[in-house]
């Protein structure tokens, strides 16, 4: 990950992440584990954005919280429970026109 990394911005409780433009993964699921990651560790932050290209995904800490329902995001330690949340926090990502699931 550090390697595809650009900048870091933090402004007020945001946090923007500028990524190469080619990724090795899809970008919404990165950007669902850079929120759950981020979110777990800083509670001070409140949305991230990653930025890559032309694409740009927000995720506020209260969307995870909502995908997440009950999970305790301090509790997915588990890799299978980890790649469950991964998953479905960016299925609930909205979609590009045309982008298929």
């Amino acid at each position: 990950m550090k390697g595809l990394i650009e900048s870091l911005a933090l402004e007020g409780t945001a946090l923007t992440v500028t990524l190469a433009s080619t990724l090795p993964v899809d970008a919404r699921t990165l950007t669902a584990a850079t929120a759950i990651r981020v979110f777990e560790r800083y509670p001070v932050i409140d949305r991230v954005i990653i930025v890559t290209g032309a694409t740009k995904i927000g995720l506020s800490r209260e969307k995870v919280d909502h995908l997440l329902r009950s999970e305790n995001l301090a509790k997915l330690d588990g890799t299978q429970r980890w790649r469950h949340a991964v998953a479905r926090v960016a299925a609930g990502l909205p979609r590009r026109e045309g982008e298929r699931p």
